[in-house]
């Protein structure tokens, strides 16, 4: 598997993908500003979030303004892309909603980031898939029926370009609560690449 074209798995170097989420604040110059620190670390690639908050959180819940306030227009995403493209780095992103991820395919991302509270939206994986690019999962709050379903789901719609992720809900994690060996089992299982 290859994403941007370098390859991924075993034998090549560790795929170092910094985290941008929602750490811009809905300022596209922070982004930016993220997007040099990334390069400046030696990261491969950039990862961001795009949604429609109303797509995904009730305005009745209690984090619907923190995501409405860190929201970003698609048209942002184009300039990030763009720009990190200069920067010489990967940008992609976690769509939260179907929109979203038809407008990073038509800005043409080299891949998508399932988020592990996306494991389980099989309408979500199902789109992506069909898309044909390589599909990095996040296995956090799952049980391995779970990962299992959205793996498959993927095969059904042609896409064998997945890459899971082990990582574990709790920020930061503790260090009694990591079970690495949980990578071990989803290689042995699911024969893809597994990262942390």
């Amino acid at each position: 598997m290859e994403i941007d074209g370098t390859p991924i798995g075993n034998n090549f170097p560790t795929y170092f993908i910094a985290e941008a989420g929602l750490n811009h604040n809905g300022d596209v110059n922070i982004a930016k500003k993220i997007i040099d620190a990334a390069k400046n670390a030696g990261a491969n690639a950039v990862k961001f979030q795009t949604f429609q908050t109303e797509k995904f959180v009730t305005k009745q819940n209690q984090y619907f303004n923190i995501f409405k306030n860190a929201e970003l227009p698609y048209s942002d995403f184009d300039e990030l892309n763009e720009y990190s493209k200069e920067k010489d780095i990967t940008f992609f992103s976690a769509p939260f909603d179907v929109e979203s991820a038809d407008y990073l395919n038509k800005i043409n991302v080299p891949c998508f980031k399932i988020a592990s509270s996306d494991l389980t939206n099989i309408p979500l994986i199902k789109k992506i898939a069909k898309m044909k690019k390589p599909m990095i999962i996040s296995t956090g709050a799952s049980t391995m029926k779970e990962v299992e379903e959205a793996v498959n789901t993927c095969y059904v719609e042609g896409n064998d370009q997945i890459l899971l992720l082990h990582c574990i809900a709790s920020y930061p994690t503790p260090y009694d609560e990591v079970n690495l060996s949980a990578i071990d089992t989803m290689k042995k299982k699911f024969n893809h690449p597994v990262g942390y």
